[in-house]
C-alpha cells in the first residue's frame, strides 16, 4: 500500500470540501498561517496541499490578495490559460453606448480584444445601465466564467462602494484612478499642455477650453493644467477662459455655449471636448463663424461623425483608447500570473493631429497680408 503523506491527506480533504460546497466558489481562505493553525497542520504541509489544489484549478492564489475558491465547472477552474476570459464593463444607455456607434468605446474594445487574443484569452464587452450596481457586474462575471474585469469610466461614487480588497479576480480601471487598484489613463496633463503650446506656436494667445463640469479627478487635473498653462503664458484671469457644462442639461447645451462664447469675442482658438461638438458646431452655424477663418478649433477626443476619418476641419487631440485597452489587458495578464500590480498606474500620452482647422489668428494674418502689400 502506498504511503500517504499529511500533505496528500490534507489535499484530498480540502478538495472534497470545495466540491461539496463547504467552500463555495468565490469564497476566500483564511491567511495561510491562520488556516494551518485552524486545520492543525504545519504551514509547509498546507502550502503543499494548496499548490496541488491550484494545479487542479480549484483555487486561485493572488499575491497580496489571498487564496480564492474557483467554480469547479468554469473555464478558469480548468487551469487552461487559453480559456481565460476578460469582461470589459461600460456603463450607460445602450442607445448611446452601443459599440458600433460610440467611437470612444469601440477603440477601447478593439485594444482589449486584440491584446486578449495576443495573450491567448478572449474578451467580451457588456453594457450595464446607470442604475446597476457593482454586485450586478460582479455576479455577471462570476456566473459567466470571467477571469478578470476591466471597468471603464465608473463614477467615483460607485468605485467607493466596491470592496477591491475582497474581489477574487483581477480588476483594472480605465480612465479612472484609485489608490490600491491598477489603472490605465490618458495623460491629460501632458495632452492639454501640448495642445496649448501648439496653438501658441501659431500665434494664439486668447485660448478657451470647453469641457465637462463633473468632479472626476483626472478631468480636474486637465482643467488645472489648462489654467496653469495660461497663467504661465501671461493670462491674468485664466479661470474666465474655462467653460464647463457643470449642472447644465442636454437641452440647454447650445444656449450655454452661445452665451459663454459671446463673452469672449477676443478668443481666437478653442479646445472642445468631443461630447459637445454637435452643439458647438450648431453654435458656429448660427453665429456665422467659420473655421479657421474666424476661430481655430481643436477637438478633444473622437465621436461618431467627429473622428479622424471624418471630413471635419477641426484638429484632433485623440485619447489613446486602443492603447489603454491593450495596457489594461497586459496588467491583467501579469496579475493572473500572480504579480501584485495594485500600485501600477499607467498614463499614456495622447496624439495631436493638426488639420487646416488650426491657422494663424485672424489679426496676425491680416497684419502679415498688409506687410506684403506694402
Amino acid at each position: 500500500m502506498p504511503v500517504e503523506y499529511k500533505k496528500d491527506l490534507l489535499y484530498r480533504k480540502l478538495k472534497a470540501a470545495i466540491l461539496s460546497g463547504e467552500y463555495p466558489p468565490g469564497s476566500k481562505f483564511p491567511r495561510e498561517v491562520e488556516f494551518a493553525a485552524n486545520l492543525g497542520v504545519a504551514f509547509v504541509t498546507l502550502r503543499s496541499a494548496l499548490k496541488k489544489l491550484e494545479e487542479d484549478g480549484l483555487i486561485t492564489r493572488l499575491r497580496s490578495r489571498g487564496t480564492f475558491v474557483n467554480d469547479p465547472v468554469s473555464p478558469h477552474s480548468a487551469g487552461e490559460k487559453n480559456k481565460r476570459k476578460i469582461l470589459l464593463v461600460v456603463r450607460g444607455e445602450n442607445r448611446l453606448e452601443n459599440i458600433t456607434v460610440n467611437v470612444f468605446n469601440r477603440q477601447l474594445a478593439f485594444g482589449v480584444f486584440s491584446q486578449a487574443a495576443y495573450h491567448g484569452m478572449t474578451a467580451d464587452l457588456k453594457i450595464f445601465s446607470p442604475e446597476s450596481t457593482w454586485e450586478d457586474e460582479a455576479s455577471y462575471a462570476r456566473n459567466n466564467g470571467y477571469s478578470a474585469i476591466i471597468l471603464d469610466r465608473h463614477s467615483q461614487r460607485m468605485l467607493d462602494t466596491i470592496p477591491f480588497g475582497k474581489i477574487e479576480f483581477p480588476v483594472v480601471l480605465v480612465n479612472r484612478e484609485m489608490e490600491g487598484v491598477p489603472s490605465v489613463v490618458c495623460n491629460y496633463v501632458t495632452a492639454i499642455r501640448m495642445a496649448i503650446q501648439r496653438l501658441r506656436e501659431l500665434g494664439h494667445r486668447n485660448i478657451l477650453l470647453l469641457d465637462h463640469g463633473n468632479d472626476v479627478a483626472i478631468i480636474q487635473e486637465r482643467q488645472a493644467a489648462f489654467l496653469d498653462e495660461l497663467e504661465r503664458g501671461g493670462i491674468r484671469s485664466p479661470a474666465s477662459c474655462l467653460i464647463t457644462m457643470k449642472n447644465v442639461e442636454w437641452k440647454d447645451y447650445l444656449a450655454k455655449i452661445t452665451c459663454s462664447m459671446r463673452k469672449h469675442p477676443e478668443a481666437t482658438a478653442l479646445i472642445v471636448q468631443s461630447f459637445y461638438m454637435q452643439h458647438f458646431s450648431e453654435y458656429l452655424t448660427n453665429s456665422g463663424i467659420s473655421v479657421p477663418e474666424d476661430l481655430s478649433v481643436i477637438q478633444w477626443g473622437e465621436r461618431a461623425g467627429c473622428e479622424r476619418t471624418s471630413p471635419t476641419p477641426y484638429s484632433l487631440l485623440t485619447e489613446p483608447r486602443t492603447e489603454c485597452g491593450q495596457a489594461a489587458v497586459d496588467l491583467i495578464q501579469r496579475m493572473l500570473e500572480g504579480e501584485d500590480c495594485s500600485s501600477y498606474h499607467f498614463k499614456i500620452n495622447a496624439e495631436l493631429i493638426m488639420r487646416n482647422g488650426c491657422a494663424l489668428p485672424r489679426t496676425l494674418r491680416r497684419s502679415l497680408v498688409e506687410s506684403f502689400v506694402l
